[in-house]
């Protein structure tokens, strides 16, 4: 009945939670659909604003530093600074140096101001180090072409920050290249623009270089962050897929070591990936908060549905234990059982026809005891006299094969020898003819006892027909079997019997012996074999035992 009750809970259950789990895995993905293309749409205005932005930004500053480059007092000092007289040379490099800490002192957006002539040799620069600045061996060319360069940014370790180089052409007055202005600028200065809380759409934004490494970003956290070693960075190919769907990524522990959902855009001018995140548990919040409420929305239900079907399932259940109880009355033995009742439905119906099934057991029991009890008798005579001898009581042929087949099995698995003895008794035919059938198999008895002693628990005795017995030693070599043979001998020449002359005489026995062998593969040639090494021993006179000794021990001795 619980099986019932429980089925019935199951049911309503799964009839409940089906449909809902269902519909509500369908609403969540369409709305994970949806969330993911606002996002994108976000995420994607959120680079378009940055790289335009940064773009306006840089213009800005090439057209600073190209209103810099047009300076007299600039053009004229790189003529002269290229000249050959070294002291004029060294004059002019002073002068230039001097023009252009005056002008950096008024730019607070610049690091560095250096000009460079046609070589890439600095002619003048506003900081005393050399700064390694990836000129390009053709910036010539690209500068003839463009107007100017701008070197790819990357993270400055003199500035411990991200700098960004504009390259301009100084020109002669037939526009001759005479040298290059070359300004740093510091990243940082972009942070402000990158990120309009008004304008823009929600998210921050974060800056790699061209290997990958974060170098600038919209959050307050990173810029005010000392420890940034700037060494974090994100696989190329992580960033291919970036440029396609937005993905989840964790965000290095100097920028808040949270989980957020990125886009990516690679920007050629200067070249540099912008990437757009926002923060993933912000995103998810109110998809969240309705999983939460419909996981909450749908256990109510579950419990009301379950509550509801555990009553029913006892309505049901209650009418049907008494049956139950009867039923394992009757199970256990006891036929003595009525059962009452005042219903007119199945159940009632059933109750009527489990009475008159106990009185119908109950009558019947006692026979069916008896008869059962002689069945089992019977059956267990059978199965005894089915491999069993009838008048020794030892096995018959049948089991005998079947023991043989046994040990053949067994011994080409393990290797493990077995003997076989095959006894005769002497003369039997004239003591039969001589003292009479009824004496003859008195000593068939008395010989199949002698047997039954000497042998162990493990070995198998057989009577193989008229005067003729096997046995069957397990895991017992030829040695051993012909010790146990003389054994059987000496025993039952203890059995004494008188001839028709008064004259008392013991049994004697010829007994032949084997050990398995590999060749030894059927019943037959075992039987066989061990019936050549039978004849053996009669032929040498009787009384005695003879073994057909294994062929390695044969070559051995």
């Amino acid at each position: 009945m619980k099986s019932i009750r429980n089925k019935i809970i199951v049911f309503s259950i799964l009839a409940t939670l089906i449909p809902s789990i269902g519909l509500g895995v369908l609403s969540f993905y369409q709305n994970e659909m949806m969330i993911k293309e606002n996002l994108t749409r976000e995420l994607r205005a959120l680079t378009n604003y940055a790289d335009h932005e940064l773009t306006l930004w840089i213009k800005e500053q090439i057209y600073t530093v190209r209103e810099l480059s047009h300076s007299k007092i600039l053009t004229e000092g790189v003529v002269l600074a290229s000249q050959s007289q070294k002291d004029k040379s060294a004059r002019q490099k002073i002068f230039i140096e001097d023009y252009l800490k005056s002008v950096h002192n008024k730019l607070d957006t610049v690091l560095a101001l250096t000009a460079i002539d046609t070589n890439g040799q600095i002619l003048a620069s506003t900081i005393d180090f050399q700064d390694t600045m990836p000129f390009p061996q053709n910036w010539t060319e690209m500068a003839s072409i463009q107007g100017n360069v701008i070197i790819p940014p990357h993270w400055n370790k003199y500035y411990a920050t991200a700098t960004l180089s504009i390259l301009v052409p100084i020109l002669s007055v037939d526009d001759y290249i005479l040298g290059a202005l070359v300004a740093t600028f510091d990243l940082k200065n972009i942070h402000a623009i990158l990120k309009d809380p008004i304008k823009s759409p929600l998210g921050e934004i974060l800056i790699l270089d061209q290997e990958g490494q974060i170098m600038l970003s919209s959050d307050d956290r990173f810029l005010h962050d000392s420890k940034n070693d700037m060494t974090f960075s994100y696989d190329a190919e992580d960033l291919k897929e970036l440029q396609i769907n937005p993905e989840i990524l964790q965000i290095p522990q100097g920028l808040g070591n949270e989980k957020v959902i990125g886009l990516a855009y690679v920007s050629e001018n200067p070249p540099i990936t912008i990437i757009a995140h926002r923060s993933y548990d912000s995103v998810y919040a109110a998809w969240k908060q309705q999983r939460d409420l419909f996981i909450s929305l749908v256990s109510a239900i579950l419990a009301i549905v379950a509550i509801i079907a555990f009553r029913m399932g006892h309505a049901i259940v209650v009418p049907l234990r008494k049956l139950i109880a009867a039923t394992e009355d009757i199970v256990k033995g006891n036929f003595n059982v009525d059962l009452k009742t005042s219903q007119r439905n199945e159940l009632g119906k059933l109750t009527q026809m489990f009475n008159q099934m106990a009185d119908k057991l109950q009558q019947n029991q006692a026979e069916i005891t008896s008869a059962s009890r002689t069945m089992q008798e019977k059956n267990k005579l059978l199965e005894t006299l089915s491999v069993t001898d009838s008048l020794t009581g030892l096995f018959n042929r049948n089991k005998l094969n079947s023991i043989i087949n046994d040990q053949l099995a067994r011994f080409s698995r393990n290797n493990r020898p077995f003997a076989i003895l095959m006894i005769d008794i002497d003369y039997f035919k004239s003591l039969n003819d001589s003292l009479g059938h009824i004496a003859g198999d008195e000593i068939i008895v008395s010989v199949a006892q002698k047997i039954s002693h000497c042998i162990r628990s493990v070995d198998f005795a057989a009577r193989y027909g008229g005067d003729e017995f096997v046995i069957i030693l397990t895991e017992t070599i030829a040695e051993e079997a012909i010790k146990t043979a003389e054994r059987i001998r000496s025993h039952v020449a203890n059995i004494q019997y008188n001839e028709p002359n008064k004259l008392t005489k013991a049994i004697t026995l010829s007994i032949g012996v084997i050990q398995s062998e590999t060749e030894d593969t059927s019943l037959t040639h075992l039987l066989s074999r061990v019936d050549s090494a039978l004849y053996q021993a009669k032929h040498a006179g009787r009384n005695q035992t003879y073994c057909i000794r294994p062929r390695l021990m044969a070559a051995n001795g």
